[in-house]
């Protein structure tokens, strides 16, 4: 196992209480619908499974398509258990996905899983009671890069070329938090035991000087191709993050240059870092999720 992919299984295992066993997430009279690993994509049946959590209810459901971060390398969806469930119990179907980790996979294999993902939920809107005109796109860390990445190739067919996938999907909102949104920026964060560049090798197989020349540099930054069309969106952000200090509030700048709805919030303390709103306590914490759920509302109801 590479130290990146150590490190990230590390604070997934020391963060999964702090995530999953907060009262606020319990639910205990609630009657979740949930299914668990449902393979999307036959051509790697042990990674590129998903589970759904819904609530019974009439008409049809808002969908969350939630993706997992963990430096590109780690992670899983079992660890966004407690949001899943914080999400279905606002009325939303939820879909959270995990897929292929560097470096079995290698980049760009799993954005083109994503888009199988995307194509399944498509596929069984029907049986599913989906509502696809009221679609979320969801995810921390690496998962928030998965997530505006996969919002780009959506309103872009020479993306869908370039990768070899095809998808008529389209999502009308985004929540982004803590994400990365152009992982050539990243690498000049200094981060400690340099990751950034052990995360890079497991990434691509590459060095931060060949980075210039990789043939897949123009899929690293969704910033580069947002346009008017990207979702409506909620972005958080740490200001002081020491993983990808100033990403937020770039994507936030683009976001508003093109006139795309954009709401924010973002923490200011260093104890608050790094995607601080899943572990749920903590004013910033609070006020972020409060923020993302009222978010969720309005855009269910279309007032988004």
């Amino acid at each position: 196992m590479s130290f990146a992919r150590t490190a990230f299984v590390a604070i997934d295992y020391l963060y999964d209480g702090p995530q999953n066993n907060r009262r606020q997430t319990k639910f205990k009279d609630v009657d979740f619908v949930i299914k668990k690993d449902i393979v999307y994509d036959k051509s790697a049946p042990e990674d590129c499974v998903l589970d759904t959590y819904c609530v019974k209810r009439e008409g049809k459901y808002p969908v969350l398509f939630y993706i997992h971060g963990g430096g590109f390398v780690a992670g899983d969806k079992k660890y966004r258990r407690a949001l899943s469930r914080w999400s279905a119990n606002m009325g939303y179907f939820v879909i959270n996905v995990n897929y292929g980790l560097c470096p079995k996979y290698k980049f760009p294999e799993p954005l083109r899983q994503l888009v199988r993902a995307m194509n399944w939920m498509k596929e069984n809107a029907e049986a599913l009671n989906l509502d696809m005109n009221r679609v979320i796109v969801s995810g921390d860390s690496a998962g928030g890069y998965y997530s505006a990445m996969l919002a780009c190739i959506s309103n872009k067919k020479e993306l869908q070329d370039r990768l070899g996938v095809s998808t008529d999907v389209k999502f009308q909102g985004a929540i982004l938090n803590c994400g990365i949104y152009d992982v050539g920026a990243a690498l000049e964060a200094k981060v400690p035991f340099k990751l950034g560049d052990k995360i890079l090798w497991d990434f691509a197989s590459i060095k931060r000087e060949e980075v210039p020349k990789y043939e897949w540099i123009d899929l690293c930054a969704p910033i580069d191709h947002v346009t008017a069309d990207f979702p409506a969106s909620f972005v958080t952000y740490a200001e002081q993050d020491f993983f990808c200090g100033g990403q937020g509030p770039k994507f936030i700048e683009k976001l508003q240059s093109l006139g795309v709805h954009v709401e924010e919030f973002h923490s200011v303390k260093f104890a608050e870092n790094h995607c601080f709103s899943l572990t749920w306590n903590g004013k910033s914490a609070k006020i972020n999720n409060e923020k993302t759920a009222d978010f969720m509302k309005r855009f269910a109801e279309g007032k988004i």
